[in-house]
């Protein structure tokens, strides 16, 4: 039917009406997308053709640099490149192109961050930092052919009815209730 506030997508059918939240349920897409992907272990990768320097603090840094097998395993090629530097030349292909740097940064925090590596808590966490980061925002306008075609792709995944966080992407009101 259409869009309020810029956020929430106003639907309608035989059974009733329903608010679904553009961002809870972008996120629930591509945290199922980017988590399949992950899964899949397969070994593409997409070389740079400028190769990405990233600069971290000294403590950063080492701590990266003991770590830097589970980035090797994620399909980066890294390197380290002077002093508190890494340089990635390649990353596996299902990195979103359109925000490439900030998704490498943020597997790369995560990579930082965490304690003891648990494989399967890595790949959720960066399944839901990626699906989160590059999910459309609310107040980002969409037009109807755009929210139509994010129904269907939230209609194809496994678990529709909430968000990666646990926020409902979906509220239902059947006639009898309105």
């Amino acid at each position: 039917v259409g869009l309020v506030h810029g956020t929430y997508i106003i639907a309608e059918n035989e059974d009733g009406m329903y608010i679904i939240d553009q961002h809870a349920a972008a996120e629930r897409i591509n945290y199922e997308k980017y988590l399949k992907k992950m899964g899949t272990h397969d070994d593409h990768m997409m070389d740079l053709l400028i190769p990405l320097k990233i600069e971290l603090s000294p403590q950063d840094f080492l701590v990266l640099k003991e770590k830097m097998q589970k980035l090797i395993d994620l399909n980066f090629e890294v390197e380290e490149f002077g002093i508190n530097t890494v340089l990635v030349r390649s990353h596996p292909y299902w990195l979103p192109e359109q925000s490439l740097e900030e998704a490498i940064r943020k597997i790369i925090d995560i990579v930082i961050s965490e304690r003891e590596f648990d494989p399967y808590k890595f790949t959720e966490k960066v399944a839901i930092t990626l699906a989160c980061k590059m999910s459309i925002k609310a107040n980002d306008h969409m037009e109807l052919v755009a929210m139509e075609d994010l129904l269907e792709r939230l209609r194809n995944t496994d678990n529709p009815f909430t968000c990666p966080h646990g926020r409902p992407t979906i509220i239902a009101y059947s006639k009898y209730e309105l």
